[in-house]
């Protein structure tokens, strides 16, 4: 399993294919919000049970081998009822009204616009403008450390400009960065 992002609500993305996979991650991404990837159910179920942050699951149907999309949404409407599921497919259709069902070939618009309206307020993409700052805020975190939470704060610091690079790119984000806060103490 793979995750981007830091402890905002996360939509997990659950296909078997992996470049369908990192595209459909990719557009979700770009739009803002935070993503964690599964290649099957049982993945999915693993992450899950181990985080509290994810608020929806988008799953392909068909998952060859062992558990599918379709009975992914039944465990996932037992045990995790208030995660919203969203099931997608090129071939077949559920007949569960309770699920949200996008149908593939889907354009990145329509699918943000779907995923948008089923996580509502709790996973709202961030701004540009919150990655920068919440890399600032890792830095300064940083900086003021001790000796002994040095790591912790290094590993934070990382993880939000690995945010920051995949919102402006690399090399990008630092530019960013500095246009942002043109003379930071915590850059020098």
């Amino acid at each position: 399993m793979e995750e981007q992002g830091h402890n905002r609500a996360s939509i997990l993305v659950v296909d078997d294919e992996t470049l369908v996979r990192m595209m459909t991650a990719e557009v979700l991404l770009d739009a803002g919000f935070m993503v964690l990837e599964a290649c099957s159910a049982n993945e999915a179920v693993t992450a899950l049970e181990g985080r509290d942050d994810i608020v929806a699951v988008l799953s392909d149907i068909e998952m060859p081998p062992g558990i599918d999309g379709i009975a992914l949404a039944g465990v996932v409407r037992e045990r995790w009822p208030s995660v919203a599921m969203m099931l997608t497919s090129g071939r077949i259709a559920p007949t569960d009204a309770d699920v949200l069902f996008i149908a593939k070939p889907w354009r990145a618009a329509d699918l943000i616009a779907h995923v948008a309206s089923v996580v509502g307020p709790a996973a709202v993409p961030l701004t540009d403008d919150e990655i920068l700052d919440a890399w600032r805020d890792a830095e300064l975190a940083l900086e003021a450390a001790s000796e002994a939470d040095k790591p912790e704060a290094a590993h934070h610091s990382m993880l939000a400009e690995q945010d920051a690079i995949e919102r402006f790119g690399a090399g990008a984000h630092a530019a960013a960065y500095d246009e942002r806060f043109p003379s930071d103490p915590a850059r020098e």
